[in-house]
C-alpha cells in the first residue's frame, strides 16, 4: 500500500513572529515608543542582560558609556574613531542581549510583570523600533538630524486609544457627569431638583417622588395617594454631544505637552466608540494654519509653527453652526497667540473676537491650559467671559488631561 507524500505548509510570518513572545508585551512596548513620559518599574533588569556580553572593562562602566554616546550623537551627531568602536562593542551586545531577551519571553522564563517597558525601550530602542514596524504598529522610521522621527499606523492608534482610556478609568471620579445632561427639561434618566404634577404621559413611575407626594398629601389633611394628586421630579433634557478639539501644534507645544493633548483626543475618542452614543468627535490641530485630523492620523501630529487661537476658534463654530446636538469645544494651549488669520486684528483680538462670537452656536466652551504665565491667563479669563458659557482649567501636568476629557464624556 502506498501513501502519497505529504509536505508541510510553512508557517506565515505572524505565526513565526507569535512563537517569539514578543507579541506579550508588543502593545505595551509600543505605548512606551509614544510617551516616554510614562515611566514603569519591573524587577528584572535588562541591562544585566546586555552586560553579559561585554568585556568586563566595558560592563564595568556600562551606564557611563552609554550616555556619553547618547550626549555625543545628540550633541555633535557623530563620534570620533575611538568612541566609535566601543559604541559597536556595545551595539553587538545589545542585539545578543535583545535576542536573548525574546527568547526568555518565548520559554515563560520571564514574564510581561517582571519587565519595566521604560527601560526596555530605554536600552533597545532601535530593536523595538524594527519589530514594532514589522508587527504592522510602525509605518516608517524618518532620521532628522540626531533625532528619529516614527510614523505610526491607523493600528497603531487603535491599541494606544484602548490602553490610553484603560489607564485613564483606573483614576476616574465616579462621581463625575458628562456633558450629555443639560438644563432643558424633557425625557430622560436623569431627574431635575423641579416638583411638578404626576403626567402619566410625561413621567414614568421611576420619576414620581413618594415622599414629596405623601407630604403634599398630609399638608391636605389625608394619607391617601391618588393618581391626579401625585407629585414627580421632572426628567432633564440629554441630547447628543458633538464635541471639537482644537489642540494647539504650535512649537512651544513639544514633548509632554502635544502627547498629552494626543492621549485626550485618542481616550474620547475610544469612550464615545465604546459607550455607543451616537456622540462625534471633530480634532482640529492648529498652529498659524488649521486643519482637522483624520482618523489614524493623530499620532503623527507634530509641534511647529505659530499660534493663532482665533483660527481655531472660527474652525470650531464653522463645525458647530452645521451640527444638531449639545457642542462642547475643548481648546488646549499653552500660550497666548502669535499669528492672526485676520490681517485687521492683533492676535489677542483675533482671539477675544473669535470667542465672542462662539456665542451663535450656543457652544459650551473648555478652555484648557497648559501654562500660566499672567498674560495668557489674562486673555483665557477675557474669552470665557465673552463666550458666555465657558470654563478655564489649568493643567500643570499635560498627561492628567487624558482623565479629565473622559469625566466630562461620562
Amino acid at each position: 500500500m502506498s501513501t502519497s507524500p505529504t509536505t508541510d505548509k510553512p508557517e506565515c510570518g505572524l505565526c513565526q513572529r507569535s512563537e517569539g513572545g514578543l507579541e506579550k508585551i508588543a502593545e505595551d512596548l509600543l505605548y512606551s515608543i509614544f510617551n516616554p513620559y510614562h515611566r514603569d518599574s519591573g524587577d528584572f533588569d535588562v541591562t544585566e542582560l546586555i552586560k553579559k556580553h561585554l568585556k568586563p572593562e566595558m560592563a564595568k562602566d556600562f551606564e557611563m558609556y552609554s550616555s556619553v554616546f547618547k550626549d555625543l550623537m545628540k550633541t555633535f551627531g557623530f563620534m570620533s574613531n575611538h568612541w566609535v568602536e566601543k559604541n559597536q562593542e556595545i551595539k553587538e551586545a545589545k542585539q545578543k542581549a535583545w535576542e536573548e531577551l525574546k527568547d526568555m519571553l518565548k520559554k515563560g522564563d520571564i514574564s510581561k510583570d517582571e519587565l519595566s517597558m521604560s527601560q526596555v525601550v530605554d536600552n533597545f530602542f532601535d530593536e523595538v523600533v524594527d519589530e514594532l514596524q514589522e508587527m504592522g504598529y510602525v509605518e516608517k522610521v524618518e532620521t532628522r538630524f540626531h533625532r528619529k522621527i516614527i510614523h505610526y499606523t491607523a493600528k497603531a492608534e487603535s491599541v494606544l486609544a484602548e490602553k490610553v482610556l484603560s489607564l485613564s478609568l483606573q483614576n476616574l471620579d465616579k462621581r463625575s457627569y458628562g456633558e450629555h445632561e443639560t438644563e432643558k427639561l424633557g425625557q430622560s434618566i436623569f431627574s431635575s431638583e423641579r416638583i411638578v404634577d404626576y403626567d402619566p404621559f410625561t413621567h414614568s413611575y421611576d420619576n414620581i417622588d413618594l415622599v414629596e407626594s405623601l407630604i403634599a398629601s398630609a399638608m391636605r389633611g389625608e394619607i391617601e395617594l391618588n393618581e391626579n394628586e401625585m407629585v414627580a421630579r421632572q426628567p432633564k433634557h440629554t441630547e447628543k454631544c458633538v464635541y471639537v478639539m482644537l489642540i494647539d501644534v504650535s512649537d512651544s507645544m513639544r514633548g509632554r505637552k502635544i502627547v498629552g493633548a494626543i492621549e485626550a483626543a485618542l481616550c474620547l475618542r475610544k469612550a464615545i466608540r465604546r459607550a455607543g452614543s451616537g456622540d462625534e468627535l471633530r480634532v482640529i490641530a492648529f498652529n498659524h494654519r488649521a486643519h482637522e485630523i483624520k482618523e489614524g492620523e493623530i499620532l503623527n501630529l507634530e509641534a511647529r509653527g505659530r499660534t493663532d487661537i482665533g483660527l481655531a476658534l472660527k474652525r470650531a463654530r464653522k463645525i458647530l453652526k452645521g451640527s444638531s446636538g449639545t457642542g462642547v469645544v475643548f481648546l488646549i494651549s499653552d500660550g497666548e497667540p502669535t499669528s492672526s488669520y485676520n490681517p485687521y486684528l492683533t492676535p489677542w483680538r483675533c482671539a477675544l473676537k473669535e470667542a465672542e462670537k462662539m456665542r451663535n452656536v450656543d457652544a459650551r466652551l473648555q478652555i484648557i491650559m497648559f501654562g500660566k504665565e499672567g498674560r495668557f491667563l489674562e486673555l483665557c479669563k477675557n474669552m470665557a467671559k465673552l463666550s458666555g458659557n465657558a470654563n478655564l482649567f489649568h493643567f500643570s501636568d499635560p498627561l492628567n488631561l487624558k482623565n479629565f476629557v473622559v469625566s466630562r464624556f461620562r
